[in-house]
């Protein structure tokens, strides 16, 4: 009787760590979800504000070329000089969205590293739980009892000869 209770608690025991390290798992991966997918929204609107501004920074380019060729057409510059400032004004563009392609890509990284990031916290916390691995029971002894009763009795049947035999 006392082996089987024995052998049901550590069942017991094996199927509630069981269920603890599914539940730790779960929330595991949905905190790691929950964090990467805000990492990802996060650098969607980066994408997209930086797309937005490359735009921006192209329409004020043209408006800003097409302002200097009227001016110049009416103020009668041309030549070297007019295609000097038209040169500056894509220059700027182009540095400008160098940067902002640069710091988009950095960005990206980033998201990148905080995701690997992520996993590994995601991967120790799945890990904190071990399983329980249940020990050795030990057999029930049948042998004892009968050994220690055989013993008794022998000891009492020693014990009652010695007590009839005469002394010599």
């Amino acid at each position: 009787m006392k082996r089987s209770a024995e052998v049901e608690y550590q069942n017991r025991q094996v199927e509630a760590n069981r269920a603890q390290m599914r539940e730790n798992r779960d929330l595991a991966t949905k905190a790691y979800l929950d964090q990467a997918l805000a990492i990802q929204a996060n650098l969607a609107e980066t994408r997209e504000a930086t797309a937005a501004q490359n735009y921006d920074t192209s329409v004020k380019r043209q408006q800003a070329e097409g302002s200097t060729i009227a001016a110049a057409a009416e103020g009668g510059v041309e030549g070297l000089s007019l295609h000097a400032l038209l040169a500056d004004f894509h220059k700027q563009e182009d540095m400008f969205l160098t940067r902002n392609e640069q710091n988009l890509i950095f960005k990206q990284q980033q998201s990148s590293r905080e995701t690997r990031g992520l996993q590994n916290q995601a991967t120790s916390r799945i890990a904190q739980i071990k399983p329980i691995v249940p020990g050795p029971i030990a057999p029930v002894d049948y042998f004892s009892p009968l050994l220690g009763i055989a013993n008794n009795a022998t000891q009492t049947y020693l014990g009652v000869n010695a007590a009839t035999k005469p002394i010599k």
